[in-house]
């Protein structure tokens, strides 16, 4: 996998993974624990443009976006190519890694690396996706999945227990980690009931060997398209607000992002 500020730092690069929601070693530790959260400070518009210089300066061809003050003092934070970078004003030091919030324990680079990473669900093209309605649905999930993944089978599984929700499954294969699964995901959606397909094949495991996928299918450009909007592993899934959220997370947090994202779309 080749990444933009990977090649650009020449430090080690993401270990691509089937599942990619546990959060990396090292993070950083925001505030002591009984401390409330905080919230970050602000910055001119003048200083915030003199950061801007040195940042791009320093990583001549990385795309820089969302430059702001971190909740350190005269620390601040941007994304630099796929990475959310903590540092001073003349970028004497660095650091890549986790800031976590103490008193919530809520992962803050994963949360502005999502809103970052927010996309245009427009982008999304809907009959390629094998869709799933539960309930009234008003809910949504757009999911890039791998049928021969098992953190994909854990998150089917969850969404069982799911009501009031409609899933895009986007069939995504990861051929460097299950090479068989393409051509099993082209079978899938040239099945005559292609959910039923599915559901056998990612949840029980049932496969026809003998099925083909000859029919005109979508699995192709649906690859392309994850690797364009930055998925990189299995699960991933965008939800109603455009932020993408990747692994098979517990119920109870799928719960909570799926109101999350619904109450944001109604706020605006």
């Amino acid at each position: 996998m080749k990444r933009t500020f990977v090649a650009v730092l020449a430090v080690g690069g993401l270990l691509a993974a089937c599942n990619a929601q546990q959060p990396p070693a090292g993070a950083v530790v925001a505030t002591p624990a009984a401390a409330p959260a905080v919230a970050a400070p602000q910055a001119t518009s003048a200083k915030l443009a003199e950061v801007t210089q040195v940042l791009e300066t320093r990583f001549k061809g990385a795309p820089v976006k969302g430059l702001r003050a971190s909740v350190f003092p005269d620390i601040y934070e941007a994304m630099v190519g796929d990475d959310l970078i903590y540092f001073d004003d003349k970028l004497t030091h660095f650091i890549v890694g986790n800031l976590i919030e103490a008193a919530s324990m809520t992962n803050k680079t994963e949360e502005r690396t999502a809103e970052l990473n927010a996309i245009d669900l427009k982008l999304l093209p809907l009959a390629d996706a094998i869709k799933e309605v539960r309930g009234k649905g008003e809910r949504v999930m757009y999911v890039f999945t791998d049928v021969d993944c098992p953190f994909c089978t854990r998150l089917e599984q969850t969404l069982q227990d799911v009501d009031n929700v409609t899933v895009y499954n986007f069939m995504y294969p990861i051929d460097s980690l299950h090479p068989a699964a393409r051509g099993k995901q082209k079978a899938i959606w040239c099945a005559k009931d292609r959910l039923a397909s599915w559901k056998d094949a990612v949840l029980r495991k049932k496969f026809d060997a003998a099925a083909k996928g000859e029919c005109a299918n979508p699995v192709d450009a649906t690859v392309a398209l994850g690797q364009k909007l930055g998925v990189r592993a299995t699960p991933s899934f965008f939800l109603a607000d455009g932020r993408m959220v990747a692994g098979a997370i517990p119920k109870d947090q799928l719960e909570a992002r799926l109101v999350a994202a619904q109450s944001k779309v109604a706020a605006k």
